[in-house]
This record gives structure tokens, C-alpha cells and sequence, in this order.
């Protein structure tokens, strides 16, 4: 079968236009690519995949890079606006890879999303993807409504966890808007996660600058105790939809439920203000097991998971890319061994 859809960039104009109205990821809108250039990431360009007049899709591209290597990142992109099929998720990747190989051969692969598994979709080289998260249902707007919709243990954990906070002592307030200074010291607090949970995150900048680029858009929930933050949950909207993008909370003081209580604080305010949904950002699946465990916690949020598109990297130069999977795979073993001569090197001073 010939596909008639076909491929055009758009001006950032363009692209606006034809988003007016729609609810979409925001890391394919106007205010995250204002984010990404803070960060050094420029649009690289930014597409319609449509047949006829009609569009189907739209992509939004950033650059980025790994290894020294220049790379794409559609984030969370493709939008799609009709039927989502194989088909036309291989005919926009058959569309889209020509047309980076023309504009710059330096280019080793794109990260795009796809819903179907596909021979040119490989695994990421680096970072983790998700392909299924929790979402809770906030169009009860009240809290009891919005509890009613959850399971029960969950609708249980959220009353919980709002009685626990409250009798420690644990005020929960929308802090959007704080100073630097003010930031430097709730971000102490997912320093203290990281090392718990065995993560390294961002540096404070990276964090601050989503907050003063995204504005109104990047929502800060903190949770205090005497007035020192112990959980926080950072969560960005666009259109009807809210995501709890990055969290923290100390281990002193989990016995508070300060983490919990931020959650179902941060989505009752959200609710109140017209959002659909408060998502949990990833669980785990089968492709991605390394998030069961943090899944186990949002899974009480909602009735049942919802899947989205993984992110996959498409090759662009094939020679370069496979060098930087070997690359990766050496490394893999690197470290490996360094691990088993570490712990040989133990066992032998005992």
C-alpha cells in the first residue's frame, strides 16, 4: 500500500497554530523548548506529518548528545492527532530519518516515542524510558470524589497519610514562586533522596531553571516540619493535564507521610483548578522492570495503569551508532569487573 501522508517543518508560528487548543505533552510546546534552550538544547526543527491538509502528527525536535556524538530528542514526541498504526509510525520514522541525514550527517540517531516496537527502534543508550505510568482521575475536582475513584487501599493511604502529616505537624503549601535561596534548601532534601535511593540527580540549576523558565507552568509543593522542607514534589501542567515531574522527601522523617500527603495535597489544588489529571511520571513493565518498586507506590493512585509510548532510539549514521552501543557494552563490562575485582579484593583481606 502507497502511504499518502508526507512530511513539512513548520515555523515555531506554524507549530503553535496548529497546537492552539489541543492537550499535549508540554515537553512539545512553545515554554519547554524555552526550557531546553536555557539548558543549551536548541529546536533543531519542527514537523507535520500530514496527509493533505489534514495533519496526523507533529514532532518537535531537540539537540542533544551523547559521547561527543550529536543526537535528537523528541520528548514525548510524536503528538499523534488521528490513528495511531505501525504502519504510520515506520512511514513518519522513513520520512523523518532521510530528512536529518540531509540537513546534518553529524546527526547519530533520533529519540523519538513509539507505541509499536518496530527492527529500526532500539533500546535507549542511555537514560531510562517508561512505557505504562499511574494517573489519578481528578475530574471529581472535590477530594472525595477523587478518592472514590481510587482503590481502596489508596483511597485509605491518602486519608492516612493527611491525618499522619497533620497531627506531626507537617504543613503542605504551594511554594511556587520561592527565591534561590529558598530552593537551594529544599533541594538539599533530594540530595539526601539520591544517596537513599542510589540515583545521582541533576544539579540545582538544571531543577531551577524549569522552574523560572515554565513559570506558571512548573508548580512547587513543599512539605515542612518546623519549618524545614522534608518532602517535596515538583509537578509541570499544559493544558488539562498536570505530571509530578520530580520528588523528594528526607528519610528522618518518613514516619510523617510527608511525601504521601505532598502527593494528594499537590493533586486536590491542581483538581480544584481544573487539571484531569495528576500523573505519576512511569511504573514498571515488562521493558522497564527497574521501576517496579516505585510503581508498587503509585499503583494505590489509580483503578488501573495507563500505557503510553516508550521512547526508542532510531539510527540516523549506522557505523556511528552501533560504535556507541559497543562503546556502551564496553563500558557495561568495565564496570562489572571492576566490581567482581573489588569484591575478590575484599574476600581476601578477610
Amino acid at each position: 500500500m502507497t502511504r499518502t501522508e508526507t512530511l513539512r517543518r513548520l515555523t515555531a508560528k506554524e507549530a503553535e497554530k496548529l497546537l492552539a487548543g489541543r492537550d499535549y505533552p508540554i515537553e512539545q510546546s512553545a515554554a519547554w523548548a524555552r526550557y531546553e534552550k536555557a539548558l543549551g538544547h536548541q529546536v533543531w526543527g519542527r514537523y507535520v506529518y500530514e496527509d493533505g491538509q489534514q495533519p496526523v502528527a507533529y514532532v518537535v525536535l531537540y539537540t542533544n548528545e551523547i559521547g561527543g556524538r550529536p543526537f535528537l530528542w523528541a520528548k514525548h514526541g510524536p503528538i499523534w492527532f488521528k490513528e495511531q498504526s505501525p504502519e504510520r509510525e515506520a512511514h513518519l520514522r522513513s520520512l523523518l530519518i532521510p530528512e536529518v541525514r540531509r540537513r546534518d550527517k553529524n546527526i547519530a540517531f533520533v529519540r523519538m516515542h513509539a507505541r509499536f516496537s518496530a527492527p529500526d527502534c532500539h533500546e535507549l543508550l542511555n537514560t531510562l524510558t517508561y512505557d505504562r505510568t499511574y494517573i489519578i482521575d481528578l475530574t471529581g475536582r472535590t477530594p472525595e470524589k477523587i478518592a472514590a475513584a481510587m482503590p481502596k487501599d489508596g483511597r485509605r493511604g491518602v486519608k492516612r497519610a493527611e491525618r499522619v502529616a497533620k497531627e506531626a505537624g507537617v504543613v503542605i503549601k504551594d511554594e511556587t514562586g520561592m527565591d534561590r535561596a529558598t530552593f537551594d534548601e529544599v533541594y538539599r532534601v533530594l540530595e539526601e533522596t539520591s544517596e537513599r535511593d542510589g540515583f545521582t540527580p541533576h544539579s540545582a540549576d538544571v531543577y531551577w531553571t524549569m522552574l523560572t523558565t515554565l513559570g506558571e507552568q512548573a508548580r512547587m509543593y513543599v512539605a515542612r516540619l518546623d519549618g524545614r522542607p522534608v518532602a517535596w514534589v515538583l509537578v509541570v501542567v499544559n493544558g488539562i493535564s498536570s505530571v509530578a515531574y520530580y520528588g523528594a522527601s528526607t528519610t528522618a522523617d518518613r514516619a510523617t507521610r510527608a511525601a504521601e500527603a505532598t502527593d494528594w495535597y499537590a493533586a486536590c489544588d491542581l483538581a480544584a483548578k481544573g487539571y484531569k489529571g495528576y500523573d505519576f511520571m512511569g511504573a514498571g513493565s515488562t521493558r522497564v522492570p527497574e521501576l517496579y518498586s516505585v510503581g508498587m507506590y503509585k499503583k494505590r493512585f489509580a483503578q488501573h495503569p495507563t500505557e503510553v509510548d516508550g521512547a526508542w532510539d532510531v539510527p540516523v549514521q549506522r557505523p556511528v551508532f552501533e560504535a556507541l552501543v559497543a562503546a556502551k557494552k564496553a563500558k557495561h563490562l568495565v564496570r562489572k569487573a571492576t566490581v567482581a575485582a573489588s569484591k575478590a579484593s575484599e574476600a581476601i583481606k578477610r
